[in-house]
């Protein structure tokens, strides 16, 4: 009887645990919620980037409370939820079981790109990727992604998320160094660390320091939304800085007219010529005419609107992009000299050219 009555009791003590635990499930990690990255004082560092990924089995091993291909895919979905939606081409390569096989040993994919870079797209072909297993062929992942980029001319990113665990760094640092002779100084390279095995700063350091600028961090780093804006910024992103000219309208026009003379033509060209040699890469132009107070307030503004104009096709028909200039006229609402003297009114007489230029990478 006692011995029933025990069986009994430790049967309800046993049901009674399987229901607490089914009821207390670990909790689900909070959704990633992007910082939006005002791209305002920003210009496209690069033209493309391409995103390898490591999907082979020791991706499978544990990290945490989930495992390194987990945190992985998670942190390229959040770069791609970050990056702001600019002018980028973009692709993602993978290398392990997710990318097929050869006679049992794993292989590279190219499962999205190079094309004109689609958030939407990007997450689906991360999304339809399998589970990790494999061997570890970086260098073909490189490979693939150098020959996805072989029709890119202008700068490039390309970042490694892996944990650089079991690679051939013979066989990758040449691979590396092909994709570095393909694109030249045009080329930064990033490397993503998941997890922390202690052979891979020497790996991830040689990789990133062959490109014209790169970095290595870990993937514990940029886990949060700020510090992935943050990455993103610093990857993607070139700030603008504006270089003021201010042209006479003296050396540009005939008296009260909007119709640039022949040394007007030829102070623009100078100026055209001067920020050429600047080596920035200009993505922004503002025009702006300003005239003296001689004259009606609305007739002022029409003239300095039609100046503006003026240079702006002269600037045009020299081979800058018309897209990218911005004309207005402020007539004699902005002066800079005292307009009561000749000398100040002929200072007010001028076009202000401001020209904003994002450096190269470096």
């Amino acid at each position: 009887m006692f011995k029933q009555s025990f069986s009994t009791l430790l049967a309800l003590l046993s049901f009674g645990l399987l229901v607490g635990c089914a009821g207390n499930p670990p909790a689900a990690p909070a959704p990633f919620q992007p910082v939006a990255i005002d791209v305002t004082p920003y210009a496209p560092k690069v033209d493309s980037f391409v995103v390898i990924l490591d999907v082979s089995s020791s991706m499978k091993d544990n990290l945490q409370d989930t495992t390194k291909s987990d945190v992985a895919k998670g942190l390229v979905a959040n770069f791609n939820q970050t990056v702001p939606p600019l002018n980028y081409s973009a692709g993602l390569v993978t290398f392990g079981k997710s990318s097929g096989w050869s006679f049992g040993r794993g292989k590279a994919n190219v499962v999205y790109g190079v094309t004109s870079y689609q958030s939407a797209d990007f997450a689906s072909a991360l999304g339809s990727l399998e589970k990790a297993g494999g061997t570890t062929p970086m260098d073909k992942g490189v490979r693939d992604a150098t020959g996805a980029l072989s029709g890119e001319s202008g700068a490039v990113a390309v970042i490694i998320v892996s944990d650089f665990w079991d690679i051939n760094s013979a066989a990758v640092m040449s691979a590396v160094s092909k994709l570095k002779a393909q694109h030249g100084d045009n080329l930064c390279l990033h490397t993503v660390q998941v997890g922390d095995a202690k052979k891979a700063a020497s790996v991830t350091g040689a990789i990133s320091g062959i490109g014209n600028c790169g970095d290595s961090v870990n993937a514990a780093d940029i886990a949060t939304p700020a510090a992935m804006a943050a990455y993103v910024t610093e990857l993607l992103l070139a700030p603008i800085e504006y270089e003021k000219h201010s042209v006479s309208a003296t050396a540009l026009f005939e008296f009260d007219k909007s119709v640039l003379h022949e040394q007007g033509k030829g102070e623009l060209h100078t100026l055209d010529e001067y920020i050429k040699s600047k080596g920035v890469k200009v993505v922004d132009i503002n025009v702006i005419g300003h005239t003296d107070s001689l004259g009606s307030e609305e007739y002022n503004q029409g003239l300095s609107e039609r100046r503006a104009h003026a240079v702006k096709e002269y600037m045009v028909s020299e081979g800058v992009n018309g897209d990218i200039i911005d004309v207005t006229g402020e007539g004699e609402l902005n002066p800079v000299a005292d307009n009561s003297t000749d000398e100040g009114r002929a200072l007010n007489r001028r076009v202000d050219i401001h020209v904003g230029g994002a450096q190269p990478i470096k």
